[in-house]
């Protein structure tokens, strides 16, 4: 025989009226027809400032902030507000039957203040949002079951935090964000595979990595921001070469630097 489940959170009644203090935030009962009220005196509750029964969020956290044993009472509450703030004081028992909340900022929110091993029931989570928060807090030995994430911004998270070995998946990737950041972790010598990436910021996260003897071939790239980023870091050889890049701003930059690189070679020779 299934034990009936008690349920002790409060409701609102079907009054309504405007805060007393002049809030522009709508109160949707009146104190007298509130629940709360007779603990006042405990909860030190206060239409206008620390209130449950309010539509205002900074109100409803003021009132938890004060009252956190109260999180218990309104876990089920109908005001989706009130859900997503109560997870920050609940207890993980009850933090995980909020994992299929209807409202996804209370999932967002569940998913912030749960431990981290049980995100692992999120990870198929509808809300993009939802699962972003799940990538960037589940276990990294967990991250591998979120390689193949469709949003893109969960994958760069997947990216950014998973063992560098499990990044082999997303050298493929459609995303170029998830590509620089794999060109910029994965162990070497794979990031040189990402030397001839379409995106020209992947590819200067691989001449980030490599030699600057390495850097001369970048300097014929057709995109001006890889020969930007050559004329403001190459010595030698290559600074040289870049002076006289086919672009005007760059020949300027890279002779530039070439003049400091020879006076202050001269100051140390004198």
């Amino acid at each position: 025989m299934k034990t009936q489940h008690k349920d002790f959170s409060f409701r609102i009644a079907p009054a309504g009226s405007a805060f007393p203090h002049g809030e522009s935030a709508s109160c949707p009962n009146e104190c007298a027809t509130c629940t709360v009220l007779p603990f006042r005196t405990e909860t030190l509750c206060e239409p206008g400032r620390s209130c449950v029964r309010t539509t205002y969020a900074r109100h409803i956290e003021r009132f938890f902030r004060t009252n956190p044993s109260w999180a218990e009472r309104f876990w089920q509450d109908p005001y989706f507000e009130v859900r997503a703030i109560v997870t920050r004081y609940l207890p993980q028992k009850l933090l995980k039957r909020l994992i299929d909340d209807p409202d996804e900022t209370v999932r967002m929110n569940v998913a912030l203040f749960m431990e981290s091993r049980d995100l692992i029931r999120m990870i198929a989570d509808p809300d993009r949002e939802v699962r972003i928060r799940v990538a960037a807090r589940i276990p990294v030995s967990l991250l591998p079951m979120m390689l193949f994430d469709p949003d893109y911004y969960v994958r760069l998270q997947v990216a950014l935090r998973v063992r560098p070995d499990s990044l082999f998946s997303l050298m493929e990737d459609t995303d170029p964000e998830v590509r620089r950041a794999v060109a910029t972790r994965i162990p070497a010598p794979h990031h040189l595979k990402l030397k001839n990436d379409p995106d020209p910021l992947v590819r200067i996260a691989v001449l980030e990595r490599l030699s600057p003897e390495l850097w001369m071939d970048a300097t014929e790239d057709d995109d001006i921001r890889v020969r930007f980023w050559l004329a403001e870091h190459a010595f030698g050889e290559v600074l040289l070469k870049m002076t006289s890049d086919q672009d005007s701003f760059i020949r300027d930059i890279a002779i530039g630097r070439l003049k400091k690189v020879e006076t202050a070679s001269e100051r140390v020779a004198s």
